[in-house]
């Protein structure tokens, strides 16, 4: 609500003084005033705007800078009202009128106007405005004794406005302010539950139905350090904010120093489906199951307190540890916030659709995506800022062009293609007081989490969404990362989020899995704040050429794909994957598993070489496995016509491969103490009598 500071006539009237004139003087300048009175408000379009009337950063206060209405303002709650900015002046700089009017002219470098009638007040202050309501809410002490009066008006048109009154007929807070109904906290059983809301409204509310409830004076505007909790000492307490960000900011602020006085406390989540400012009031209005929201404990928001026994470690001694949870087996966990991380031209846009429809309609244990098998099923949600609707609908024609993906399941996959919905809603915005989270991206995200047995949620890409200097900036990206894994922890979803590598140097190419962490585009903290990583390249050209050759498939640029886990929390595979780019789909199929078997050789070229190594024993005649003496990769003229066509490299990890297997041994020359010589377990060598051929 917005309240006109211009129809609350507080001024006093001054004769030769022109408040008009004063105030067309000062309006150029009026951003630059409020902003000396508001140190953390700022200029939002025609507005300027700030958490409160003791400046704190927010937009909870608002005035317009517009010129037909210079003024016009106020908290939304209406908890405290001053006249216009002269008014506000002499509050915080606790003067007169006319103290304020020179301090305001010195300020700005005006000179103040004079008039030779008496002044006249505006017209609109003049304007008494049709109150509809007023209401008192009388703060008593424990022995009944009045504190205070809060008067609550309200006016045609919605306006509303509360000013407190102490004994003494003054209209101020006091000093320390008090809770209110606490006269009957002190009759209640010490066991009783305490309620703690916002508004004297909503305490009335509740007692009506036997309810104990108090309030701080002012709502969630009530300053912490500046209220006396002492009523609440020893009490078990309940806070139940309204449904906005402010009064869950203000019942975690207030929680957080409840619990040093309190037996318990505990504060609600707000209700999904509920709009904006919903509050105990409402639940009661609308027939609300208060009972069932108040003690059902996994609607509470985590308190932290270090007084608290559940921090201890002995704590983790109770019962068996959780087991981690995979999406696809040793690869993508469950419940964690990761990032995938790509070079140019991967495809990474496919690979996370094709895992989202087999998530949602896949078939556990036979489906697999990005190499891996698929463990579980779930519904999945993609955003993306890049592909429009009808990319999306052709991408899920060359993946299923036939439909079958779509089978009847309880599970879905939705996809938001941001570019038809006026593009993108930025998840994190930077603000004065540094990264934020902004209230467009709230209510997506209130959606997201009603959704079903959630799995998935992909982030696509996430620079897009998050408006924010996350490459340089430590403290962003510490900040977006740990905001992603509150979010896979209270959904126990995996949130992906797409992301870029550095250009690679085709001079140093990607070699190893620390290589490609390495060049994760962004400071440390992306990386290090996330549970899972993986990364996805394009190997270099002669590499590429290679791998094309041991996969018997055609060559075409960019058809190879790397790509490995460079960080998991929990086990995980490794190893180099293979992807190949399936020329009519676009998308990238895993065939890590052949080019493993090339590397190793088949079954049937093993046995060969055992033979192979065998004879040449029995011949006196051994291989090594290394060196051009005696090495089987430089006399491979003594192998079979297969073999033979085999690289001395390829030959050298066979030759590991069977000793790893135990299918051969090193073994030494009558004589010798090295152990070199390529043999069968049982063969002479191995036994110790083997025998050279002369000239061998």
């Amino acid at each position: 609500m917005t309240v006109n500071f211009n129809s609350i006539n507080s001024m006093k009237e001054k004769k030769d003084f022109d408040l008009n004139r004063f105030k067309d003087e000062c309006f150029p300048r009026l951003s630059h005033i409020l902003q000396h009175l508001l140190p953390q408000g700022r200029v939002r379009g025609s507005e300027f705007v700030c958490g409160d009337l003791d400046g704190s950063f927010g937009d909870s206060c608002s005035f317009s800078l517009n010129r037909d209405t210079p003024g016009l303002g106020g908290e939304f709650n209406g908890s405290r009202m001053f006249g216009d900015f002269i008014d506000l002046w002499q509050h915080q700089h606790g003067c007169s009128f006319a103290e304020a009017v020179e301090e305001i002219s010195d300020f700005i470098s005006v000179r103040v106007p004079l008039k030779n009638t008496p002044m006249q007040a505006p017209s609109v202050a003049k304007a008494a405005r049709e109150v509809l309501n007023t209401i008192q809410y009388i703060y008593k002490d424990k022995n009944n004794e009045l504190l205070c009066t809060v008067v609550r008006k309200e006016f045609k048109g919605g306006d509303k406005t509360f000013y407190p009154v102490l004994p003494s007929g003054e209209k101020k807070f006091p000093q320390v302010r008090p809770l209110y109904n606490q006269e009957n906290i002190d009759k209640c059983d010490v066991d009783t539950n305490i309620i703690l809301v916002e508004g004297e409204k909503c305490v009335d509310a509740l007692r009506e139905v036997g309810i104990t409830a108090t309030t701080a004076m002012a709502g969630s505007n009530a300053p912490v350090s500046k209220t006396d909790w002492s009523p609440l000492e020893g009490r078990s307490v309940i806070i139940w904010p309204d449904n906005d960000e402010s009064g869950l900011k203000y019942g975690t602020a207030a929680a957080s120093h409840l619990v040093t006085i309190c037996k318990s406390v505990r504060v609600l989540q707000p209700v999904n489906g509920k709009p904006k400012g919903w509050d105990s009031a409402d639940a009661l209005t609308e027939g609300f199951d208060i009972e069932s929201y108040l003690y059902k404990r996994d609607t509470d928001v985590k308190i932290i307190n270090l007084l608290d026994d559940s921090l201890s470690v002995s704590h983790y001694k109770k019962g068996k540890a959780p087991q981690y949870e995979y999406l696809l087996d040793d690869t993508l966990p469950r419940g964690v916030a990761g990032i995938i991380a790509a070079s140019g031209d991967t495809g990474k846009g496919m690979l996370t659709l094709d895992l989202g429809l087999k998530l949602a309609y896949g078939t556990t244990g036979y489906d697999r995506a990005f190499d891996a098998n698929l463990l579980q099923n779930g519904s999945c949600v993609i955003l993306t800022a890049e592909d429009e609707a009808d990319e999306i609908h052709r991408r899920i024609d060359l993946i299923d062009h036939q439909g079958k993906r779509f089978t009847k399941s309880k599970h879905d996959l939705k996809v938001l293609p941001f570019p038809n919905y006026g593009g993108v809603k930025p998840i994190v915005t930077t603000t004065r007081d540094g990264p934020a989270i902004t209230e467009q991206w709230e209510e997506i995200c209130s959606q997201i989490k009603k959704i079903k047995d959630l799995a998935l949620v992909v982030i696509d890409p996430l620079a897009s969404f998050v408006y924010a200097d996350i490459n340089s900036d430590p403290a962003a990206g510490a900040f977006v990362t740990g905001y992603f894994a509150a979010l896979a922890t209270e959904t126990n979803a995996t949130w992906l989020l797409v992301h870029h590598m550095t250009k690679i140097d085709i001079k140093n190419p990607v070699v190893t899995p620390e290589h490609a962490r390495n060049l994760i585009r962004g400071t440390s903290a992306i990386v290090d704040g996330l549970r899972f990583a993986m990364a996805l390249w394009v190997p270099p050209e002669g590499e590429m050429k290679h791998l094309c050759k041991v996969m018997d498939i055609e060559y075409r640029r960019n058809r190879i794909v790397n790509g490995a886990v460079v960080k998991s929390n929990g086990p995980a595979n490794r190893e180099i994957r293979t992807f190949v780019r399936n020329s009519h789909t676009g998308l990238l199929e895993g065939r890590t598993d052949d080019v493993l078997l090339s590397k190793r050789g088949t079954d049937f070229e093993l046995d060969d070489l055992v033979f192979c190594i065998k004879n040449a024993a029995l011949e006196g005649k051994p291989f090594t496995q290394t060196g051009k003496a005696n090495g089987i990769g430089h006399h491979k003229e003594r192998l079979s016509d297969v073999l033979q066509e085999k690289g001395i490299n390829h030959l050298e990890r066979m030759v590991q491969t069977l000793i790893d297997q135990k299918k051969i041994v090193k073994a030494s020359a009558p004589g010798l103490k090295s152990r070199v010589w390529l043999d069968v377990p049982d063969g002479p060598f191995a036994e110790g009598d083997g025998e050279f051929e002369a000239g061998a």
